[in-house]
């Protein structure tokens, strides 16, 4: 009589644990569904521009596709911003994703255009680029901070 009690609760506990497996599973799958609703759409053009440099920063180039202002130019200095970051050793993108956003100034050329100059506290650099409000939130435009040459 005491095995079959053992029995029991062995397989009660199977059934917890996955349940709990299940539980996390679901819990994860629902985050990441919230985060990236979430973080697809910024309000103004500061945070456009500081949500797609930060996830840039961090290696987080699908989330910060998503504050990419959509053309094929875009998408062409997008892929040279990404792969100059995979081209830095361990150390260099370490030093990156630890270095903070410093924002100079942000000038509203119009009500859906605004310029973001910033540098990151690694270089310090100065650095510009265009800021774009779309119905889908404020993008970036890499072609103002790309801008073609001139012959």
């Amino acid at each position: 009589m005491q095995d079959a009690n053992y029995g029991l609760t062995l397989l009660m506990f199977k059934n917890i644990k996955a349940s709990i497996y299940l539980s996390t599973i679901l819990l994860c799958l629902f985050s990441a569904c919230g985060t990236e609703a979430n973080e697809s759409k910024a309000d103004n053009a500061l945070d456009g521009g500081r949500y797609f440099i930060e996830n840039c920063m961090q290696g987080n180039f699908k989330i910060a596709k998503l504050y990419l202002l959509e053309s094929p130019a875009n998408h062409s200095y997008f892929d040279s911003l990404s792969a100059h970051y995979f081209l830095l050793d361990k150390e260099g993108r370490q030093q990156l994703r630890q270095a903070s956003i410093q924002i100079n100034e942000i000038r509203s050329i119009d009500p859906t255009h605004s310029s973001f100059d910033y540098q990151n506290s690694l270089d310090k650099v100065p650095q510009k680029m265009m800021v774009v409000s779309t119905s889908e939130g404020w993008k970036v435009d890499l072609q103002y901070s790309y801008p073609q040459k001139t012959k």
